[in-house]
């Protein structure tokens, strides 16, 4: 196959220019004594492998225009020295652009620029892995965002993916802490990734969802040389703990937005009126009771709720209520009954988001604000502007920002990449809440004069 770069030589000869090779002249102009006179600028920094870059600047001096620009790129994964990888010209005011420079960028690099014996500063591109996850359960059905997952030896479910480019060797399996907040992550499996890039890790899960909030799972690649340390997409599931078979319990959704309500409900096998209260308790905080019922016929009962945050529940038998029969007709006495505890359910409370963006549609350069509120109060907790990857199929950040006091957020980037996007506003789930993400929004670039992506003073 033949490599999507020109050597020196090649670039050279095709632009027919010698001095661009790397040795020489090249090292020449590493010693020019103008080397601020000409600008370099990379957007976005950082990137996920395989996203464009676009770079430009402009050269300053007498008879700038129409001038020769090289791009020379330094590549972690090729580390032999700088060489030239692309080329253009100036226009009459000394701007220079270049659209999806050095091809495919799919490892950290350095560029630099030199035109007319000047030589721009250094720019480090940092690039993360693309790193793709999907989750399976013990029978191979597939388990996407929001499942419920079971704990114990016998329920294995595995999370396997992508990693590009390949060169890694070790993929983490990570769950979030359920007391430290939504940017602490323990590592609870590992797998190796293989020379094709592809990854595959089975996990038991021990802590059900009862003890340790809901499990928010992501793959993590460590960061090396080529690249830097990159997360997957973060999963959402609930850890359900064995049923009780004197009595169960089972949420009609084990997660809803806020502000919505559910339905606790379940079987106690002592049968028709059984006496039930229903206990509820948040991360960190003790348990309390909510309402009580009496089992109907075969046993069933339900209890309607309505949670902000993340909530465990828990049903107990206190007392039976056995009906009689006497002169006067029936009537309840209450009589002697063993306690009985449910296993504890657990109902996940996903934020919800609202996103207004303006404007969406814009020129190269300029820069699109994502604004809106985050329900309920989620003040200093993190949101992620993503960018959907060109297949449709997952979500890559692009900025981070924080939720400010009043749970409102603001999060702008400025985009350089001409042609049409989608994009989206995500949080994370934490001890509190479960995460969301904003419905997907599209928005367009359109493409520019060079000289006017950069301002005449640099």
């Amino acid at each position: 196959m033949q490599s999507r770069y020109l050597s020196a030589a090649a670039l050279a000869a095709a632009i027919g220019v010698a001095a661009i090779a790397p040795t020489g002249a090249a090292a020449h102009y590493r010693h020019a004594p103008f080397v601020h006179s000409i600008t370099i600028h990379a957007q976005p920094n950082p990137i996920v492998a395989g996203d464009p870059v676009v770079i430009f600047g402009r050269l300053f001096g007498r008879n700038r225009g129409d001038r020769l620009v090289v791009l020379y790129r330094e590549a972690a994964a090729t580390p032999a020295g700088f060489v030239p990888v692309q080329s253009t010209r100036t226009d009459a005011t000394g701007a220079y652009e270049f659209l999806s420079a050095d091809g495919f960028v799919d490892t950290n690099r350095i560029w630099y620029v030199a035109s007319s014996g000047a030589v721009s500063r250094d720019v480090t591109e940092r690039v993360a892995s693309d790193v793709t996850l999907t989750v399976t359960g013990p029978a191979g059905a597939p388990e996407p965002d929001g499942s419920v997952l079971q704990t114990g030896r016998g329920f294995v479910y595995t999370f396997a993916g992508t990693v590009s480019p390949a060169g890694q060797t070790i993929a983490l399996l990570q769950r979030q802490s359920s007391t430290s907040g939504p940017d602490d992550w323990f590592t609870v499996g590992r797998g190796a990734v293989n020379a094709a890039g592809d990854y595959s890790i089975a996990h038991s899960f021990r802590v059900p969802s009862s003890s340790g909030g809901d499990a928010n799972v992501r793959v993590l690649i460590r960061h090396d040389a080529r690249n830097i340390a990159s997360p997957s997409e973060s999963f959402s599931y609930e850890i359900e703990q064995t049923q009780n078979p004197k009595l169960t319990i089972v949420p009609s959704s084990y997660s809803i937005p806020e502000g919505a309500g559910d339905t606790i409900s379940g079987v106690d096998a002592a049968g028709v009126g059984q006496l039930l209260t229903l206990y509820s308790h948040t991360a960190g905080q003790p348990s309390q009771s909510l309402a009580t019922t009496l089992s109907g016929p075969g046993g069933a009962y339900s209890f309607a709720v309505s949670p902000a945050h993340n909530t465990y529940y828990q049903v107990r038998t206190t007392a039976s209520v056995a009906a009689t029969s006497g002169s006067s007709g029936s009537s309840g006495s209450v009589g002697a009954h063993t306690a009985i505890d449910s296993a504890v359910a657990f109902v996940g409370v996903r934020d919800v988001l609202t996103l207004t963006t303006t404007p969406t549609t814009i020129n190269q350069g300029h820069t699109v604000t994502f604004s809106g509120t985050v329900s309920p109060d989620q003040a200093g907790h993190t949101v992620y502007l993503e960018r959907q990857n060109p297949a449709g199929t997952w979500w890559h950040v692009l900025a981070v920002g924080t939720v400010a006091s009043n749970s409102t957020y603001s999060l702008g980037w400025a985009f350089y990449e001409v042609g049409s996007e989608q994009l989206r506003v995500a949080i994370t789930g934490g001890p509190a809440n479960q995460g969301a993400a904003t419905p997907p929004v599209g928005v367009t670039v359109n493409a520019v004069p060079a000289s006017t992506l950069v301002p005449a003073s640099g």
